[in-house]
């Protein structure tokens, strides 16, 4: 019997197709595994060759977490890394920790001292001497000094402790211990002290320039030799002198001869004290003459004796001036091996000119 041709209809093709897609999408979903929810490719389909890493682009060793792409198929982008850290510092540079520990500095205070000549008195605006010492003495005994200032008022900043405190004004004085804290702490430093202002006159209407007199101040006390203690010297005229309130010997020079005088004078705290001191001499220029009035001899050697015959100045020249004390003198002229003498009387504040003449009452020969 023969066999009809099975003749399909349109309809049973396109069973037919539906049937056999359905049954490869359900042979390859049975393939591929899920991971992590996301679609990947089939294990026979191999992934292209990953490109050489770049400074952004991890090498393939490193594990990357998936992340699908934009259109949520294919294998996940690699992720971009941050710039490498550098582990080294550069020579040139210190490297400081994120968090380094603060070193704590120790506290410090500020001690504001002024000085004053009395406890009622105002503050010294000049002058002053300021020497701030260590409590403790080193090896060798003594106080490291670890300020110094000067003018009127100071104020130093120290470390909390005790330290002594040296404050000078002129030729006085005094030291005192103080404690400073962390805050500021306030002082003041009582000298007790006081001004003296010297001048010298012969007569009561002449003053003494200032460059023929000095004047020594000692304290009423001797050293170990039993010799006064000298507080200030050479001290000139109009100079104030800066001293401790009390009672001191004052002695001017006048001239570099005998010309002296002293007193006892009395320095008070917080005042100036102007004290005039009266000479008792003169100025006596000599000059050797072949005549009454006539032109003074070079090169003549003098001396000046007392009546006792005491040596009081000695010089050479053609106008020697002497400051002596009032007395009576004799003046010796020596010129060309010959000796001539004269008695002078000097007189308080009555300078002079003296002539010895070189013939008639020559004294002596050498």
């Amino acid at each position: 019997m023969a066999q009809r041709p099975i003749r399909r209809s349109p309809v049973g093709r396109c069973l037919l197709a539906a049937l056999l897609s359905l049954c490869v999408a359900t042979s390859a979903s049975a393939q591929v595994a899920p991971t992590d929810g996301h679609p990947v490719p089939p294990a026979n389909v191999p992934f292209a060759d990953p490109p050489p890493p770049g400074p952004d682009i991890a090498p393939p060793s490193a594990a990357l977490p998936d992340e699908p792409p934009a259109d949520g198929f294919g294998p996940a982008a690699p992720h971009a890394l941050p710039a490498p850290v550098t582990s080294f510092a550069p020579p040139n540079q210190v490297v400081k920790p994120a968090h380094a520990a603060t070193v704590t500095q120790p506290a410090k205070g500020r001690l504001a001292i002024s000085a004053h000549l009395t406890e009622a008195g105002p503050a010294l605006r000049a002058g002053v001497v300021w020497r701030v010492f260590a409590d403790a003495t080193g090896v060798d005994g003594k106080r490291e000094m670890v300020a110094e200032g000067h003018g009127g008022a100071a104020t130093f900043t120290l470390a909390p402790g005790a330290y002594y405190v040296y404050c000078g004004f002129g030729y006085t004085g005094t030291t005192n211990r103080f404690t400073v804290g962390t805050g500021l702490s306030e002082q003041k430093m009582v000298l007790n002290a006081g001004g003296l202002r010297l001048n010298a006159v012969t007569t009561k209407d002449k003053v003494l320039p200032a460059t023929d007199v000095s004047f020594d101040i000692f304290a009423l006390e001797v050293d170990a030799r039993g010799e006064p203690k000298p507080v200030a010297l050479d001290v000139k005229p109009g100079d104030i002198v800066r001293l401790a309130a009390a009672t001191y010997t004052v002695e001017a020079d006048y001239g570099n001869a005998n010309a002296s005088t002293s007193a006892e004078v009395e320095v008070t705290a917080g005042k100036l004290s102007d004290i005039t001191l009266t000479e008792k001499a003169a100025k006596v220029t000599l000059k050797l003459v072949s005549a009454s009035g006539g032109e003074a001899i070079a090169d003549t050697a003098w001396s000046v004796l007392t009546q006792a015959g005491d040596l009081v100045i000695s010089g050479v020249g053609a106008f020697p001036a002497f400051v002596l004390a009032e007395g009576d003198y004799t003046v010796v002229a020596r010129h060309s091996g010959r000796q001539f003498q004269r008695l002078v009387t000097v007189r308080s504040g009555e300078d002079c000119d003296v002539e010895v003449l070189a013939a008639g009452d020559e004294a002596a020969t050498n």
